[in-house]
């Protein structure tokens, strides 16, 4: 019987060790090493010429789309506006 508990606390152990080594590859595996600065901006460099840069036609559509869009929203909040205060005014002139 004690042996058979020393042979199951061996067995623990070893799992531990394993579970140990296991968490310390991780752990090493995790850490990058720190890059230069020089490298970094070669690598924005590259990654700028993988990006799929709009013409500027489509920016220039795109602009337009928005601003129509700003003015149409704003004229609507000032109908609403005008509505509701002019509603508002009403009320309390009775």
């Amino acid at each position: 019987m004690a042996n058979e508990l020393e042979k199951k606390a061996q067995k623990n152990a070893e799992k531990a060790k394993k579970e140990r080594q296991i968490a310390a590859m991780k752990a090493a595996a995790a850490k990058k090493p720190k890059k230069s600065p020089i490298k970094y901006f070669k690598e924005v460099r590259s990654e700028f010429k993988k990006v799929s840069w709009p013409s500027r036609k489509q920016v220039f559509n795109n602009t337009v789309v928005v601003l129509v869009t700003i003015v149409i929203s704003a004229i609507g909040v000032w109908a609403l506006d005008f509505l509701f205060s002019s509603v508002w005014s009403l009320m309390l002139s009775k």
